[in-house]
């Protein structure tokens, strides 16, 4: 994740810091809005059904309220822009986040002994929430003659075996 600020490009956008385009740049962010508009809205939704705060729709891209006592992300310092803007109060950049694991992972038994090779496949968190596109890929997956283990993000894992017949 990147902060946002007038002084860079959107992130993701692979517009330059140097001499950028401002009017592309706002032409981008705010493409980019209106393409996850209808994702925001039912995370917004789903935010709201588990007890959480309700989320305004200018927090896109990040979808989540910022804490006035401690942010953080995890970015590169070479690609976070800090030169070129200030991190705002409270919040603090770290390169990389590291979880120990005091258990490892056991792939499942009817899983490890079914043909194929075995794939990892992770769209990430905030690309899982495309339920449709996430449907196709699992159709295309199902008719591989491989093992795949699908992370959807942090709420829900989902282990394909040799068939899926629904989602």
């Amino acid at each position: 994740m990147t902060i946002s600020s007038k002084n860079v490009p959107p992130a993701n956008s692979g517009y330059p810091v140097l001499n950028g385009d401002r009017v592309l740049w706002k032409f981008h962010a705010e493409r980019e809005a209106e393409l996850l508009k209808d994702a925001f809205e039912d995370f917004r939704t789903w935010v709201l059904e588990n007890g959480g705060p309700k989320l305004q729709y200018n927090c896109i891209p990040h979808w989540q309220k910022f804490s006035p006592f401690l942010n953080m992300y995890n970015y590169p310092e070479e690609l976070a822009y800090t030169s070129f803007r200030p991190d705002p109060p409270n919040w603090y950049r770290f390169d990389s986040f590291m979880r120990l694991e005091t258990e490892t992972f056991e792939i499942p038994p009817e899983l490890k002994l079914l043909p194929g090779k075995l794939v990892y496949f992770t769209m990430g968190t905030v690309c899982s929430f495309d339920l449709n596109l996430f449907k196709r890929l699992i159709g295309i997956m199902a008719n591989s003659p491989n093992r795949f283990i699908v992370s959807k993000g942090k709420l829900i894992i989902i282990h394909i075996w040799q068939q899926i017949t629904r989602f």
